[in-house]
């Protein structure tokens, strides 16, 4: 049977999507919870009502729509991703997966394919990290591995906490376990999803296929020095908490680029955001926190890197007579993926 998808609807739903939350330069914002990311996700559920789909709706708002197929009973066949984004993400990131695994299933249907598995459209919430340094929140409560009580220390760059919010809207932590799924009702779970690295553009590939992802481990540094005056203290006698963080960052990048090899690793090492205080220009910086960010697709690298950096980040509090404080924030485990799948 040679069926196609239909185009049209496809980017036409996509644009929809990405419509909202749209900003300069083509980027899109929609951090989880936020206005613009409900109403994405209730753009969603109307366009799986119209395409037919049995909607349920977890206590965390993970969205499935689905399609029983000839046998309602069988394990089903998950397919999806996200519509939450990052700070001006891009606009097919998430969207791709959710709106293309709708597509895929609105062509079975209307072709009257039949199938010997249920099919869900899969939309997760929050799953990236940037409003709460806490990604794959949906996904993890569905997988049953994410520690609830963890949920309680997410807090945004406002001091808004995960919890108030998810509270405000009805959603309280003592019942999130029940979200967890019996494995036994998936058979599989599939992603289309964009390219965020450089990799296939550059070897001129249309399409790859993931054998593996990498997993972070998060934990932010902080420096206390002292605040002095710029102009009167002398250089010997500084304790400039940035200065340190400056050596620091300079040593992720180094021992990041000794493990970048696939065969070590594939290590990338990141500090995405800074704290500094007081943060004026005549002043040296007495406090300065860093966000570190180490992925790899090996455990073990991954694990002996964070002893590194963290090591150092000792080093250089020592040699610079400050004080230093490593605070953890999330650890994740890389996972390849079923080899029973690759090949399709």
């Amino acid at each position: 049977m040679n069926i196609s998808i239909n185009k049209e609807r496809l980017l036409h739903d996509l644009n929809a999507i990405s419509r909202i939350g749209l900003g300069d330069h083509g980027s899109v914002t929609r951090l989880v919870f936020s206005i613009k990311e409900l109403r994405s996700r209730q753009l969603l559920i109307h366009l799986m009502t119209q395409a037919g789909l049995k909607i349920h709706i977890d206590r965390i708002g993970n969205i499935f729509g689905r399609w029983n197929g000839a046998n309602p009973r069988a394990p089903a066949v998950l397919a999806g991703s996200h519509l939450d984004t990052v700070v001006q993400g891009g606009k097919f990131d998430g969207p791709v997966g959710v709106i293309g695994a709708l597509e895929a299933v609105r062509t079975l249907k209307e072709n009257k394919v039949p199938l010997p598995s249920p099919v869900e459209v899969v939309c997760f919430v929050g799953e990236e990290s940037s409003r709460f340094g806490f990604s794959t929140l949906g996904s993890s409560l569905v997988a049953g591995v994410v520690q609830i009580k963890d949920l309680a220390n997410a807090v945004d760059a406002h001091g808004t906490r995960l919890e108030d919010i998810l509270s405000s809207m009805g959603i309280y932590r003592d019942n999130l376990a029940s979200i967890k799924r019996d494995p036994q009702t998936v058979k599989a779970y599939l992603e289309l999803h964009i390219e965020q690295g450089p990799i296939l553009e550059a070897k001129n590939k249309k399409i790859g296929v993931v054998t593996s992802i990498a997993a972070p481990t998060r934990f932010k540094v902080l420096y206390t020095g002292q605040a002095d005056h710029s102009g009167t203290t002398p250089m010997e006698m500084r304790k400039d908490a940035l200065v340190a963080a400056a050596h620091l960052i300079a040593y992720i990048e180094e021992v990041c680029s000794e493990y970048s090899q696939m065969e070590k690793g594939r290590v990338v090492g990141t500090v995405g955001a800074m704290k500094i205080e007081p943060g004026v220009i005549n002043a040296i910086p007495g406090k300065a926190e860093l966000a570190v960010d180490i992925r790899s697709i090996s455990a073990e690298a991954k694990k002996q890197v964070a002893r590194l950096v963290k090591e150092r980040a000792q080093e250089i509090a020592q040699r610079r007579g400050i004080a230093v404080e490593i605070l953890p924030v999330r650890e994740e485990e890389p996972v390849p993926l079923d080899k029973g799948l690759l090949p399709l």
